[in-house]
């Protein structure tokens, strides 16, 4: 007798976690050898997902390795988007960037990095869909080494976890992070906190991540606009605006006046007088200080050359 088609499902998703290249085609075609003939219906979609599979795997295997070192960044930072596969990273990337990104309710549908930029405050940031983590990932279970090679080199980290899901699948992914001893600033998002099957996770994801943690739906649109705010937290860029510009000077919290002109242009730091500061990191408005001086998120800057 056949199983339920969501438990064959299940139990389809358990045997091929970790699985990867010829050995993961090999092991869905003993699955579809083993599935009651029905060719339409709820059966007949399992078999076409599973034929699909297999020619993403093939896609997979064939992909080299330089494409895997590395996202060229764009932009004034970047983060990753991690998590377990089918967790909502791409559903997110796309409502944040307004890029049309696949989107698919099976497993592995982003099979290489996709980097997208949203705008921030006017700044510019770089966000990567990774390929989902499977558990063993730092034992490069699906490619995993090469995906937390890039995680390495990133500004910071988004970790996506499905909320109608166990929390323990998504847990395991964190602890991979954990082994390869990344220490990286990072932002949990709890997805899906608009279905019912996502309460009882709640209450246990806020009490272990509390001010990290954002909780979302990329179906409503939930969340998204305190997730943008956290992303320019933890950024840690700050905006100066100067006359001459339309769009603020970006630069990195702690900046001073010289770093600001120098993302102007180098040559007036030989004709540099002085600087009028207003703003956050002004004692009063108008303040003259030298080259020195840290600046302030929203400060306003005025040179003076002689």
């Amino acid at each position: 007798m056949a199983l339920p088609p969501d438990i064959q499902k299940r139990k389809i998703r358990e045997r091929l976690i970790g699985l990867t290249g010829r050995t993961r085609i090999k092991e869905i075609k003993k699955i579809l050898e083993g599935l009651p003939d029905y060719h339409n219906g709820p059966y007949g979609e399992i078999r076409k997902n599973l034929t699909k599979e297999i020619g993403k795997a093939k896609t997979r295997s064939k992909i080299k390795h330089q494409d895997w070192l590395g996202v060229p960044r764009q932009g004034d930072k970047q983060f990753v988007l991690v998590g377990r596969p089918s967790v909502g990273k791409s559903s997110l990337l796309s409502k944040l960037s307004g890029m049309d990104i696949k989107v698919a309710s099976y497993d592995f549908t982003t099979l290489k990095p996709i980097p997208a930029i949203i705008k921030l405050n006017g700044a510019q940031i770089q966000i990567v869909d990774l390929p989902g983590l499977i558990e063993g990932a730092t034992e490069d279970a699906g490619g995993g080494k090469r995906l937390i090679g890039i995680v390495k080199n990133t500004d910071g980290i988004i970790f996506m976890i499905d909320l109608t899901k166990p929390l323990t699948k998504s847990e395991a992914i964190f602890n991979e992070l954990k082994k390869a001893n990344i220490e990286k600033p990072m932002i949990i998002v709890g997805n899906k906190v608009d279905s019912q099957d996502s309460k009882k996770n709640i209450n246990r994801i806020k009490m272990k991540f509390k001010e990290n943690l954002v909780l979302t739906s990329t179906s409503t649109g939930i969340g998204l606009e305190k997730l943008k705010d956290k992303i320019w937290e933890e950024s840690r860029l700050i905006r100066v605006y100067t006359k001459d510009k339309k769009e603020p000077i970006i630069l990195q919290k702690g900046s001073t006046v010289k770093e600001a002109i120098e993302g102007i242009h180098k040559k007036i730091l030989e004709e540099f007088k002085e600087a009028v500061i207003s703003g956050t990191s002004a004692k009063f408005p108008n303040q003259k200080v030298g080259l020195d001086h840290r600046l302030e998120d929203e400060d306003s800057l005025k040179i003076i050359t002689g």
